[in-house]
């Protein structure tokens, strides 16, 4: 079975706090994920190949060692391989993704964050793409139509 790429955002997809509110913060000084989120996440991903990039704005100002055990404190079962660059402060999270799977030359990917402007990306890349709602995250349906993708792309069974 070939890799999966998993392109992350946080904001929106396990971290589902309402603007108007304050983060939960852990003791690690890091913000709460959705519990739900993560178990439809974890889902996702078991019994795949597959490595996780974050992209989130959260990923500047933590190393990856960091980021890893945060997502393992949270329970996220899979490996966070890396950190999508930061490529220039004003990029927009269309273009830092598009940059990212073209430098990388990525065929088995999946994109899941709530940034609308990812509707906007080339055709063949936003059939790979799972957009969020903000306050519900990554959940059971969102957790199908990544599945439905994955199997289009016969990344899974």
């Amino acid at each position: 079975m070939p890799q999966l790429t998993v392109i992350l955002d946080l904001d929106g997809v396990l971290i589902t706090t309402p603007p108007w509110k304050a983060d939960e913060i852990h003791d690690d000084g890091y913000s709460a994920f959705n519990q739900h989120c993560v178990n439809c996440f974890n889902d996702l991903l078991k019994g795949l190949d597959a490595e996780v990039w974050v992209i989130s704005t959260r990923r500047k100002g933590k190393t990856l060692p960091e980021l890893q055990a945060i997502f393992q404190a949270r329970g996220i079962h899979a490996p966070i391989a890396g950190l999508v660059p930061v490529y220039d402060e004003d990029m927009n999270r269309k273009d830092e993704a598009l940059l990212f799977i073209r430098e990388n030359k990525l065929e088995h990917y999946l994109i899941i964050d709530d940034n609308t402007l990812l509707n906007q990306l080339p055709r063949e890349m936003k059939k790979r793409l799972v957009i969020t709602k903000y306050l519900m995250g990554f959940n059971e349906e969102k957790l199908a139509e990544a599945r439905g993708i994955l199997k289009l792309f016969t990344i899974a069974k």
